[in-house]
């Protein structure tokens, strides 16, 4: 019998996801029992997600939305809990972040944003675009509206409004 190879790689997927919450609980759970928990940051992230049959692609190797998303989840002493964000940020943001939280001078050469603005307030923003590339196969740029697609090697380009179509299946560039 013929194997379905999303409905494979949807079961790999969780099942790592299912460790990976057991092996973070673990941690938590000794923050929580050590005599340092209220004066611990603790920092959940990852690089961007998979596609799992999404687009009809697997793997990361795309700029869709499905695949771009980091996440990132901060908690600890200064931090309101329960809190979201849309905000766009980088992993690269966790260095001036870290300092920041530490009350640390912050080095005048590091790259990245500090976050800390939008703990205080989940609807402020550190930048108001972001780039995401894929090797030197395809870029995307977006804002909280718009995102372009761009395909240097086969001069091909995609245009999606991200809030009337936010799974990008509607390409806009050929309408005005």
């Amino acid at each position: 019998r013929e194997r379905n190879v999303v409905s494979d790689q949807l079961c790999e997927y969780y099942g790592l996801i299912t460790q990976l919450d057991s092996q973070v609980g673990r941690i938590l759970d000794a923050i929580e029992t050590s005599s340092d928990r209220d004066n611990t940051i603790v920092i959940y992230t990852a690089d961007h997600g998979l596609s799992i049959g999404s687009h009809g692609l697997l793997g990361k190797q795309n700029v869709y939305e499905h695949s771009m998303g980091s996440p990132l989840i901060v908690s600890g002493p200064g931090i309101p809990q329960g809190e979201k964000t849309e905000a766009m940020t980088y992993i690269l943001d966790l260095h001036k972040t870290i300092f920041s939280l530490c009350d640390v001078d912050i080095p005048n050469d590091i790259d990245g944003q500090d976050l800390t603005s939008i703990f205080k307030n989940p609807s402020a923003s550190v930048r108001e675009s972001i780039f995401l590339p894929f090797q030197d196969i395809m870029r995307a740029v977006r804002n909280d509206r718009f995102k372009l697609h761009i395909y240097p090697k086969i001069n091909h380009t995609l245009l999606f409004d991200l809030v009337d179509d936010p799974n990008e299946m509607n390409d806009l560039t050929d309408h005005p």
